[in-house]
């Protein structure tokens, strides 16, 4: 690993023309890197790296939630209408293991399922 002695573009573009064949730079988005890698690596293909990537998204994220709060607003069930009941079904096999617990249960055909609801 080197460590650059400036954030110069110019230094930045001498260090990476020294190696041959760079293919990937990986950077931030500071305008020296972006000028410095085409200048050094012109074909290399830039990509921004993990911390940076994840750090720009959060911050996009922050700052594009709090617009978006009245998108999740649920309305509050009407107390006036009451929720319908549902009917008790009775397992016609006699098991006693409730019903839909095995993967065959849960595959039947539509047909089959929903007369028994």
């Amino acid at each position: 690993m080197d460590l650059l002695p400036d954030r110069e573009a110019s230094t930045l573009a001498a260090w990476l023309a020294k190696p041959p064949g760079v293919e990937v730079v990986c950077r931030d988005r500071a305008p020296f890197f972006a000028g410095g890698a085409t200048a050094g690596a012109p074909q290399a293909v830039q990509v921004s790296d993990r911390w940076h990537l994840r750090h720009n998204l959060s911050e996009a994220a922050e700052r594009c939630v709090p617009d978006h709060r009245g998108c999740q607003w649920v309305p509050a069930p009407d107390p006036a209408r009451s929720a319908p009941e549902l009917e008790r079904f009775e397992d016609p096999s006699g098991s006693s293991w409730p019903r839909g617990h095995r993967f065959a249960d849960r595959t039947e055909p539509t047909t089959r399922l929903s007369t028994n609801c």
